[in-house]
């Protein structure tokens, strides 16, 4: 296991990541790398004259130490040598003054963040009062100025944060109303000077990204400024730095520091400015109710051109120079004949279909909110809960185009058959 190690460098020129899952690995192997290179050409990087530090915290032990074996085969010994290990998001946020998850779902965010005992918002209010901001002069800068060297680090100003809730922390769900700590008029991002940066790249339900990102902004008194970041691409795009990052961000100049450090997970132009607090991951989920959707209609129509006698190829290429084509069709196809597909690699790798299962429940739970029929989604996840329940479940951790598979795994048990007293009918 890997021990922390002392450091005398400040929190300032620390980063922290949590979550070493198939995507966070990739994402934070690209983010240390290129955040230490770029402080080795000379570039500041958001660190000032100290050369950057790396948090980890992951409770898998094989996870961390596979990823200390990469990163030093991808960035070098030194690199690797500059990694230090912590036990919870408390120990994080005492140490590094910006944070990045990558986990599951909804549950684990609100556990990694509001935990009273380990979470990153217990750190935050053990922080002194007197604990350095991240950039204020430039953070705080009227739109009209240009932000050109946005991770200066300066000012004196402070605000003491609140005193420390009780020691339970009540769940958040979709009712869920934040209210200030105090009485006192509420700080603005115009008059405090935050010492942390949050960004949870989770897909997560968008409500309770809001409602976590406004308790916590309460809690600190806008000290920690937090974001949601979402990604799409896949772990290939993870693993070649080129996602697509949907953001939500509290403050114009939070999102540029935020985008700095994004910038250095994403393709070129990948970081969407999606809008306030919740945006991001509410674009992301909008997004993935429509792939779901969209990767069940491709599969049932290859399965009935395939029982058709069509040839898949011909089918394939027609589909996508007319009408009937999508991301899925182009990018995702289940076909055995299409090379570089899924469905030629057998369906390892990709998105599983046990996270897609668990984004259309997302979007379920946010259309429930909003009081939103969407009768595709609810058709798509009783689709996908069925795949993931097929046999032993082997299905739940293949790309989700394995859908294709199990329509034909009905066929031949005939299932439609039982569907309808006549099965000729319409």
């Amino acid at each position: 296991m890997v021990q922390p190690t002392p450091s005398p460098l400040s929190r300032l020129s620390k980063i922290g990541w949590i979550g070493l899952g198939a995507m966070g690995r990739p994402m934070a192997l690209n983010l240390f790398t290129k955040t230490y290179l770029a402080h080795q050409r000379g570039e500041r990087a958001g660190h000032g004259r100290e050369t950057p530090t790396f948090l980890v915290c992951e409770e898998d032990n094989s996870r961390t130490e596979s990823f200390l074996y990469d990163l030093r085969e991808k960035g070098g010994a030194e690199l690797a040598g500059r990694v230090e290990r912590v036990a919870s998001g408390r120990e994080m946020a005492l140490r590094a003054s910006r944070i990045l998850t990558m986990l599951p779902s909804t549950p684990q965010v609100e556990t990694v963040y509001l935990d009273p005992k380990g979470g990153i918002l217990a750190g935050l209010l053990e922080l002194p009062p007197e604990t350095p901001s991240v950039d204020t002069k430039s953070l705080f800068r009227t739109p009209s100025t240009p932000a050109a060297d946005i991770e200066e680090i300066s000012s004196s100003t402070t605000i003491s944060p609140p005193p420390a809730p009780p020691n339970t922390t009540p769940p958040l769900d979709s009712s869920t109303t934040m209210s200030p700590t105090s009485t006192t008029t509420r700080p603005t991002l115009s008059d405090t000077s935050p010492h942390t940066l949050l960004i949870d790249q989770t897909t997560l339900d968008p409500t309770i990204a809001r409602g976590i990102a406004s308790h916590i902004h309460s809690a600190t008194a806008l000290r920690a400024l937090m974001h949601d970041a979402p990604v799409s691409g896949g772990t290939g795009a993870a693993e070649r730095g080129e996602l697509t990052i949907m953001l939500g961000s509290p403050s114009p100049y939070a999102k540029e520091m935020a985008t700095e450090l994004l910038s250095r997970m994403a393709r070129i132009g990948g970081v969407i400015d999606c809008g306030e607090n919740g945006a991001g991951v509410g674009v992301k989920v909008c997004n993935n109710l429509i792939l779901a959707i969209n990767q069940i209609a491709l599969s049932e129509g290859l399965a009935l051109g395939r029982s058709l006698g069509l040839d898949p190829e011909i089918l394939h290429n027609v589909i996508n120079s007319s009408s009937g084509q999508s991301w899925s069709s182009r990018v995702n196809s289940p076909l055995q004949e299409i090379p570089d597909s899924p469905g030629s690699r057998h369906y390892s790798g990709g998105f599983q279909t046990r996270l897609m299962l668990k984004d259309a429940g997302l979007a379920l739970s946010a259309a429930a909110v909003c009081d939103l029929p969407i009768p595709m989604t609810w058709a798509a996840k009783s689709v996908y809960d069925a795949v993931c329940n097929e046999g032993e479940g082997e299905m739940a951790t293949q790309d989700f185009s394995v859908v294709f598979e199990w329509l034909k795994k009905k066929q031949l048990e005939a299932v439609e058959r039982g569907w309808k007293d006549d099965p000729t009918s319409t």
